[in-house]
């Protein structure tokens, strides 16, 4: 699998101690139950003098990690096409504009570029905008 990464530094070991930390601190914020907090503590002190401890969890962590961050990458952009770029494209049809010419293009054997006979002046290059 692409995801999973058989070489993690010391400081992604760290990050994935300090991950179970957390889903132990907050198993036990939801739960009421003191004994998560107890094995936070010593997971923590385990996580400052052996992080090298996490690396088996780190791999399948990091590995989790990439593969959410492709799925959700492709779900926000696909979400991104059909709600913007789709409608905008169906509107653009409706109405009749063609500013890329993609009708003229290749009909002829003349250019569908516009010629544009344009003097630049100082204040162009100053304030391009």
């Amino acid at each position: 699998m692409k995801y999973i990464s058989s070489k993690l530094t010391r400081k992604q070991c760290i990050d994935a101690g300090m991950a179970v930390v957390l889903i132990m601190l907050l198993i036990g914020l939801f739960t009421d139950k003191v004994l998560f907090y107890k094995l936070a503590i010593p997971i923590l002190v385990i996580n400052m003098i052996a992080p090298r401890f996490y690396y088996p969890f780190g791999i399948v962590w990091f590995g989790f990690s990439g593969l959410l961050g492709d799925v959700v990458s492709r779900i926000l952009l696909t979400i991104v096409y059909f709600i913007i770029v789709f409608p905008v494209g169906i509107i653009r049809r409706l109405s009749g504009k063609d500013t890329l010419k993609l009708k003229e293009f290749k009909r002829s054997a003349n250019s569908v570029m516009l010629t544009r006979d344009h003097t630049f002046t100082k204040t162009d290059l100053e304030k391009p905008f």
